[in-house]
């Protein structure tokens, strides 16, 4: 286990900023600077946090999923007794039932509502689950994020100068439970890029783009991915880990500058469970597309939080989210 005192990033270019918060704020968030709270879900509490009625107006911080218009499942995901809310994905892996900060919304000029978070973050997340093994096409327990830009349909994750309808855009899984015993998880990331792709596969160079220089990449639905854990795999949770109680779970991310790499790192209950993975700043010089492909799009894009499962609920009391500020946020 790597203690969270034992250099959170592994580089002195994050410099821990005095933080003027109190010591509420979770320590990796004060680590990196982020200090401010710009959403505050506790489940536990009344007032208009969940769109249970799935009205998609503004003024919620947590919809059921409906991105690609599909239709939500009310019976998926509720409200309980005991302060939590519950996502699950249903036997065909249904992501109505999946609980998501942003969703579509038609009735709105901005076309959607909730947030979607940008500029970096740090994400707290109070969770339960039963731990029992999942089978390998089974989903799984988890709480991750994606591109609002892929999700939103707008064209905003086409990649620059390639042909229309190539993609690029992000995934953050801040922590799956691993599908298969013995008990796991992983952390990972996942860079998205190509065309869609409806069914079977098919070879980058059939879609004229050889110029990312990967002549024997083939490409699985529904898009082509440069992804890691950067966890083992997969990585095992401390012996005294009891997923049937509330665990407390951070994801960290802090975007590339000019003067520091960008990181993104997970931890349980304050302490790192997985070493950082990082990248340089996106307008770095490369010598190779594929360099491209490192997760630095995450930096220029906008981040929707997902609570997921599969036909095995996962429970959770509250999301916090820190941030040096709102505005490099998108909300409705």
């Amino acid at each position: 286990m790597m203690k969270f005192i034992k250099g959170f990033f592994c580089t002195a270019a994050l410099t821990i900023t005095a933080a003027t918060a109190g010591a509420e704020v979770p320590a990796p968030c004060r680590a990196v600077g982020y200090t401010t709270k710009t959403l505050d879900s506790d489940f536990s509490k009344a007032g208009e946090i969940f769109d249970e009625a799935n009205s998609y107006k503004p003024g919620y911080q947590w919809y059921r999923w409906n991105w690609f218009k599909l239709q939500p499942n009310f019976e998926l995901s509720r409200k309980h007794s005991d302060g939590t809310i519950s996502a699950e994905g249903g036997p065909h892996a249904d992501y109505g039932g999946y609980v998501v900060s942003a969703a579509a919304s038609p009735s709105q000029a901005s076309g959607f509502v909730g947030t979607a978070f940008g500029g970096g973050a740090c994400i707290q997340v109070k969770l339960r689950f039963s731990p029992v093994p999942r089978t390998s096409s089974e989903e799984h327990p988890s709480f991750w994020a994606m591109s609002k830009e892929h999700l939103d349909g707008s064209g905003a994750d086409q990649w620059p100068g390639k042909n229309l309808g190539f993609t690029h855009f992000a995934e953050w899984d801040i922590l799956e439970y691993y599908k298969v015993p013995p008990p796991g998880f992983l952390s990972s990331w996942i860079d998205w890029f190509g065309p869609y792709i409806p069914k079977g596969e098919l070879r980058i160079s059939d879609v004229g783009q050889g110029e990312l220089n990967l002549p024997n990449h083939s490409c699985r639905r529904p898009f082509c991915r440069h992804a890691g854990s950067f966890a083992p795999k997969p990585g095992a949770f401390p012996s005294t880990t009891d997923w049937n109680r509330l665990q407390t779970v951070t994801g960290v991310w802090v975007p590339a500058t000019a003067d520091h790499p960008g990181c993104i790192q997970t931890f349980l209950n304050d302490d790192a469970i997985a070493p950082p993975y990082c990248w340089k700043v996106a307008s770095a010089a490369r010598e190779r597309m594929q360099d491209f492909l490192d997760f630095s799009v995450i930096d220029q894009h906008h981040m929707v939080l997902v609570i997921s499962s599969g036909t095995s609920p996962i429970f959770v009391r509250s999301v916090e989210v820190y941030q040096r500020s709102a505005r490099d946020n998108v909300s409705n």
